[in-house]
């Protein structure tokens, strides 16, 4: 995401969701502890139950920054956001509110970046390092490679289980949403607004599940469609990233700027996978910093221009289409430093989370050699290019604690208006799962931005402008709107 300086089966799920309503509706059980920052920054925290099901057990302790709406006389709430990953640090976007938001954003609104529980500001969870660095193969073609896969996360999982305790068990999306309401209900400043982003839309529509009558607004940007099988995830997010790499291609051949400029950008890279397959690709200043592999392997290009494909043109200090193919004209002379897989450096590396997130909110595939070879030439037949690399869930193989979160449709009722907004060609989040997430929404409206990069808020064109007019006015968009930016 934007980086700035520094939902199987309906009825399965139903009980697991109902407990959530079992929150308090009194403030006087959730106390934010506010600490001044600057004149317009507060930091607070706030402890809840680690297992929302135990009141009475341990807590965590969930850290947040508030930015003061700048015309308090006029402010018409407190925007909860949140930007994704999963595990991206809200916070920090908060402390940057005025370059990261609209003016109508912070100007009307207290903006509240939540650190999600065992993320950054949050109590994080620590674990191995040296396990997580162990490099193995995501698509094992033998079966001691696929020992070699479960035997490191299943490791990776113990490890942070042994160093987080039970926290790492209850990472998961609807607690995540119950966290969201303690907050509201600590804020004593009305019903929610919220502006998620990718991964942050999955915790904007499980909380629109459990407490629809508790939302004044609601912006999903970007959306996760939980309703996703392990197939329809592969298959249906592979294309999507596909689509986007070919259209950097074409874009390429137009810019004269694209360091590919007048080669074949598909062919150049596929050579690149080919070749670092076979000779992983050096990555020397990985090498000097300690912070990302010393080489590149196929497997790992493929995975990692996911996010060098989100921006078109730069956003903040964010990559563009430009860098990628930078990127990519250096690892043909022999630098791959770009393209190279991060490292943790210590048991308290920001790197674990993503899978902690993962594996609680989505199906654990199974440990099964034929099994993952069927699903690579599925997706090697689909999405020749990429791969299965960019939407592969098969580090959940090994994860050894089990899902929560089990897939399904959600049915949200009772909302006012929630607005979805998605680009056409997000190289992340389907136009395909929002379209999807817009029928299992009974009030919602799909703006669609007609474009390319991950999400749009952050774009700051008409798109971004929309949302904000909805967010402080509640003016919706009419049904089928469509933006240029």
């Amino acid at each position: 995401m934007f980086s700035l300086p520094s939902l199987s089966l309906l009825l399965p799920a139903i009980s697991t969701l109902a407990s959530g309503l079992a929150i308090p509706h009194n403030t006087s059980s959730f106390q934010i502890q506010w600490k001044n920052v600057t004149t317009n920054l507060d930091f607070g925290t706030l402890h809840v139950p680690i297992d929302w099901d135990n009141r009475h057990g341990e807590t965590v302790q969930l850290g947040m920054y508030r930015h003061k709406a700048l015309k308090p006389d006029q402010k018409v709430g407190t925007l909860m956001f949140n930007p994704g990953g999963p595990g991206y640090n809200a916070s920090v976007y908060v402390q940057y509110a005025q370059y990261a938001f609209g003016p109508d954003a912070y100007n009307y609104f207290d903006i509240v970046g939540l650190d999600t529980r065992g993320v950054g500001a949050s109590s994080p969870i620590k674990c191995d390092p040296e396990i997580y660095n162990e490099r193995v193969s995501m698509w094992p073609s033998t079966q001691s490679e696929l020992d070699a896969l479960v035997g490191q996360y299943q490791r990776l999982g113990e490890s942070c289980l042994e160093m987080s305790g039970s926290l790492v068990a209850h990472m998961d999306s609807i607690s995540v949403a119950k966290d969201m309401e303690a907050i509201r209900l600590a804020l004593n400043d009305g019903k929610l607004n919220y502006l998620g982003l990718s991964y942050g839309t999955l915790y904007g529509s499980t909380y629109a599940e459990l407490f629809p009558h508790n939302i004044r607004s609601m912006v999903l940007d970007g959306n996760m469609d939980h309703s996703q099988d392990e197939i329809s995830y592969l298959t249906v997010n592979g294309d999507t990233m596909e689509t986007g790499l070919t259209r950097f291609s074409e874009w390429c051949a137009q810019n004269s700027t694209c360091a590919l400029h007048k080669t074949d950008v598909l062919t150049v890279f596929d050579d690149l996978v080919k070749h670092a397959n076979e000779h992983p690709i050096p990555a020397p200043g990985c090498k000097a910093s300690g912070t990302c592999r010393s080489d590149v392997t196929g497997q790992e290009l493929q995975s990692n221009i996911g996010n060098l494909l989100w921006f078109k043109t730069a956003v903040g200090l964010e990559t563009s289409w430009a860098d990628l193919a930078g990127a990519l004209y250096l690892a043909t002379q022999g630098n791959a430093t770009a393209l190279s897989s991060s490292l943790a450096t210590s048991p308290s590396s920001d790197v674990y989370q993503s899978t902690a997130i993962h594996c609680l909110d989505w199906t654990h595939p199974p440990n099964s050699l034929s099994e993952i070879k069927y699903r690579e030439e599925l997706s090697n037949g689909t999405t020749p290019h990429i791969g299965g690399a960019g939407s592969s869930r098969n580090e959940c193989i090994g994860w050894p604690i089990a899902q929560k979160y089990h897939e399904r449709r959600v049915h949200i009722r009772g909302t006012p208006q929630i607005l979805q907004t998605n680009a056409l060609h997000d190289p992340s989040t389907s136009y395909v799962g929002a379209s999807n997430m817009h029928t299992q929404i009974q009030n919602s409206v799909l703006l669609t931005r007609r474009g390319d990069g991950h999400t749009s808020y952050f774009q700051f064109g008409e798109t971004s402008r929309a949302i904000d007019a909805y967010l402080v006015h509640l003016t919706v968009p009419e049904p089928n709107t469509v933006l240029d930016s």
